[in-house]
């Protein structure tokens, strides 16, 4: 299956105006690094749903520790300018090239291709979108563990057929609607919520209470030695050192990065 340029330009262009949902102008900045991963997401979660096919057709690689396609790197910018997204490029502290930083509230816009794209993406990725936003380490951490990646070692193309394993028992739930939200559009709902349990919480204090009495803990000398005998268990304290530590290339494939048990 070959990559759909159509696709990846409007799953990058849908990421971007999820962000510009967000109130506070810093969090609707992403930048290549933030879009691609997003992309990659919107794979993976079409997958689950459609027999390890992805929505773009693109063929992801595990490069410097993440799902990595030159093909949606260089499609970033085109797909932003078309429309017209606002673009802020910083000097690098490494000294190589400029970061760029992109964003874009649009709300019609925003509609229209929510409502070219499956409800097997938008749902899901409109959640980590607004949950991680430029938040690259934890974004990284995030995409890592995917089953795609986990089940990789570095510069081999990744199977999306496995994430179709994770698909049992899952469903959509409401918290992961709630979690789709903005966090405006969550915040209201809380608000709202907090009402209602502070209605509920005045209709509980009219009811008749029965208090069980509650005896103070002892604090005692007593206490104070079993806390001790029970540090003591642990043995001395660890002494610090600078180690090296190196590892197989075989760990790439270890059953304990996969999260299984080993005997």
């Amino acid at each position: 299956m070959a990559a759909d340029i159509n696709k990846i330009d409007l799953v990058i262009q849908y990421a971007l105006l999820v962000a510009g949902e967000e109130d506070d102008f810093f969090n609707q900045q992403l930048g290549p690094i933030h879009l691609i991963k997003y992309v990659y997401l919107a794979d993976m979660f079409y997958a689950r749903r459609n027999q390890g096919e992805t929505f773009t057709g693109v063929d992801w690689t595990f490069y410097n520790f993440g799902p990595w396609s030159q093909t949606v790197h260089s499609r970033v910018e085109p797909a932003l300018v078309a429309i017209m997204a606002n673009k802020q490029s910083f000097e690098s502290d490494y000294g190589d090239e400029d970061w760029h930083r992109w964003n874009l509230r649009n709300e019609r816009l925003l509609a229209d291709k929510k409502g070219s794209l499956p409800a097997a993406i938008t749902l899901r990725l409109d959640r980590d979108i607004h949950k991680y936003l430029k938040d690259t380490p934890s974004l990284l951490d995030y995409v890592y563990k995917t089953p795609p990646m986990i089940h990789a070692a570095p510069n081999e193309h990744l199977d999306f057929s496995l994430a179709c394993e994770q698909m049992d028992g899952e469903s959509d739930s409401p918290k992961l609607r709630i979690e789709s939200l903005s966090n405006k559009k969550q915040k209201k709902f809380k608000e709202k919520m907090s009402t209602l349990r502070e209605e509920f919480q005045k209709r509980k204090a009219n009811k008749p209470k029965l208090v069980s009495p509650v005896e103070e803990p002892r604090h005692d000398d007593v206490f104070i030695e079993g806390v001790k005998w029970l540090e003591s268990l642990a043995g001395d304290d660890f002494s610090s050192k600078k180690l090296t530590v190196k590892f197989s290339p075989d760990v790439w494939k270890s059953k304990t990065r996969k999260g299984e048990d080993v005997s």
